[in-house]
């Protein structure tokens, strides 16, 4: 595993031939982007062929759920909301209580599961997913206290409570992706914004020759 420091700083010193210089007009803030874009597109290509998105690549936001619903941070764009795992509530912050799992309804199914033989006298709550809203229901009222964790594959992970800083928190990719990761950087992105081509062994030794007069 690598922090995302690690991995913009190994794309940087790639591209500059393992110097560092104040010449480029690459900052790491800028890096830092394409290694959230190209990460979420790996993963998209890494679980077509039917593989399980890694363990590594979730990551835990706690939210506090609002009558009018809450915007979630972006997930990774995989079919049928595989981006997330879990929901789950709690009525407090305290230590004693205990989160508990929610089912993760689409909104137009709300009606016909509230209504259901499985709900019936219950007093369960429900999760919906609506235009990157988060909605807590109990019945047909929407929960406007407590805490939720959402536990998914977020687009960028910085964004996340979850995430502590660049320097210490590991990124969530599996560590087998690292190196596709920083291969599709300097090649989709470098190669375009400096615009440098790399010198083959014969340009350099043409260079090294002396130049005969005219």
């Amino acid at each position: 595993m690598a922090t995302l420091n690690e991995i913009a700083y190994n794309i940087r010193n790639t591209a500059s031939g393992g110097v560092a210089s104040d010449d480029t007009d690459i900052s790491l803030r800028q890096i830092k982007f394409m290694v959230h874009y190209h990460r979420a597109n790996l993963l998209l290509q890494y679980t077509d062929n039917g593989k399980k998105v890694s363990n590594s690549c979730f990551q835990v936001d706690v939210i506090n759920p609002k009558s009018n619903g809450v915007i979630l941070n972006d997930f990774v764009g995989f079919n049928e909301n595989r981006a997330v795992r879990s929901i789950a509530y709690k009525d407090d912050t305290s230590v004693d209580s205990s989160y508990e799992p929610l089912p993760i309804i689409q909104n137009h199914d709300r009606m016909f599961v509230n209504n259901s033989r499985f709900m019936k006298g219950a007093s369960k709550k429900i999760a919906t997913l609506s235009d990157r809203k988060l909605y807590i229901w109990e019945g047909d009222s929407t929960v406007g206290s407590g805490v939720v964790e959402v536990n998914a594959v977020f687009s960028n992970p910085t964004l996340v409570s979850s995430y502590v800083d660049d320097d210490t928190t590991q990124y969530p990719i599996p560590e087998e992706l690292i190196t596709p990761l920083v291969g599709n950087v300097l090649k989709q992105e470098f190669s375009a914004l400096l615009g440098v081509p790399s010198k083959t062994p014969n340009d350099q030794a043409d260079e090294n020759t002396p130049q005969k007069k005219q």
